[in-house]
């Protein structure tokens, strides 16, 4: 019997990610809940080095947080460390394969099982970025609920029809220069469909500067609800100017010593959050500034920013980085083969159409610039039922 322990805290939405990920594979864990324990916090850094959640350990061994987890799980590492048998017949072909569980992909999987389509949903996580989100407040039937309240929802949907479900895989190529479709994931299995929807979603920027993977859950953080009370009275840098970026910093006014919000250029956020952070008494402003370099060797120490209109740098002795620089499409599995625009996004008509048969696309992964659950969710909704129709006429 394997012996798998996750330090999480209670509104954590990669805690929440990795847990969804071991119960979908059938695993137990032991939770060991840090929210309002120091003692417990200060055990998960000493037996980690990580000041971040949630934190993993496989018969004593620390796997790191939830990327680690699903790195190990998508490469299928995990699956030969725990002895796991696939879960799928991977000689069936499928009417549908989507690629991606955010709102997208599993109502997109949702409606294609209603049509009675045998149907597949791989993911590398459920939920992409609403599992992150902590209120939502414009989505119709609710006047609030949480993201990870959504995501769940919406796989109990999911799971009460008859969808096959790979989570934890990631896909990284796809052929599809015949009637067949053959997808590749990174663990080297091949899943083949008649159509397929990719649903793939976004993922958060990385600035891509030294120190930036050394130092990542070392004080480099990129989620400052999960890990804003590690830094509890410390000081930090937020890079961004964004929402997300704003937001953060109003979080982290009350718990860090200082904070340095620095970004490239103007802020881009909602006005009514710009207002409330130019009030903030713990924030240091420091618009027209680039990173440069994260520094330490085994935890954050500091940051060097440069000016980018003078050239000057300046280091900051900070404690942790909080990065919130936005996102980016994860369509790198197809930008060979779809028409994408400069940002990689890819150029969808009507029902998802791509103008390769056989392959729709919808939510975040598409092109548009308003990226909304409600219009993710209606767009897998016209993706499944446009997979449908090439099915009935060319099957």
């Amino acid at each position: 019997m394997v012996d798998i322990e996750i330090y999480s805290k209670e509104w954590c939405p990669y805690c929440a990610k990795a847990k969804m990920l071991l119960n979908s594979k059938g695993l137990d864990y032991r939770e060991i809940d840090v929210t309002n324990d120091l003692t417990l916090q200060r055990e998960m850094v000493k037996r980690s080095g990580m000041r971040s959640v949630p934190q993993i350990f496989v018969d004593g061994e620390s796997i790191g947080g939830y990327d680690g987890l699903a790195s190990l799980n998508a490469s299928g590492e995990l699956d030969r460390r725990l002895g796991l048998e696939p879960t799928i017949d991977l000689t069936k072909v499928y009417d549908v394969v989507v690629v991606g569980a955010g709102p997208a992909g599993m109502t997109a999987a949702i409606y294609a099982a209603r049509k009675n389509l045998s149907t597949l949903i791989v993911a590398l996580d459920v939920g992409g970025q609403v599992g992150t989100t902590n209120e939502i407040l414009n989505y119709p039937g609710f006047d609030l609920i949480t993201g990870p309240d959504l995501v769940q929802r919406l796989f109990e949907q999911v799971e009460a029809q008859a969808i096959d479900q790979l989570i934890g895989e990631k896909i990284v190529g796809l052929e599809a220069d015949a009637r067949i479709k053959t997808l590749k994931t990174a663990s080297g299995r091949a899943l083949r469909a008649r159509t397929v929807i990719v649903a793939s979603g976004v993922q958060k920027r990385r600035l891509n500067i030294p120190g930036e993977r050394e130092l990542t859950g070392k004080g480099v953080v990129y989620c400052s609800t999960c890990d804003g009370p590690l830094f509890k009275g410390a000081t930090i840098a937020i890079t961004g100017g964004g929402n997300s970026a704003l937001e953060a910093a109003l979080e982290m006014d009350g718990v860090a010593r200082q904070i340095y919000l620095v970004s490239l250029g103007d802020w881009t956020g909602d006005p009514i959050l710009q207002d409330k952070v130019a009030l903030a008494k713990r924030v240091e402003v420091l618009k027209g500034h680039e990173p440069v370099e994260i520094h330490g060797s085994t935890k954050v120490e500091g940051m060097t920013v440069r000016n980018v209109a003078t050239g000057e740098t300046r280091r900051l002795d900070v404690d942790g980085v909080f990065i919130e620089v936005g996102v980016f499409p994860n369509t790198d599995f197809v930008l060979d083969l779809l028409g994408t625009n400069q940002r990689g996004e890819i150029v969808a008509g009507s029902h998802g159409s791509t103008g390769l048969r056989g392959i729709f696309a919808a939510g975040d992964a598409t092109e548009g610039d308003d990226k909304q659950i409600v219009i993710a969710a209606g767009e897998g909704a016209k993706a499944a039922l446009g997979a449908f129709e090439y099915i009935i006429k060319q099957f």
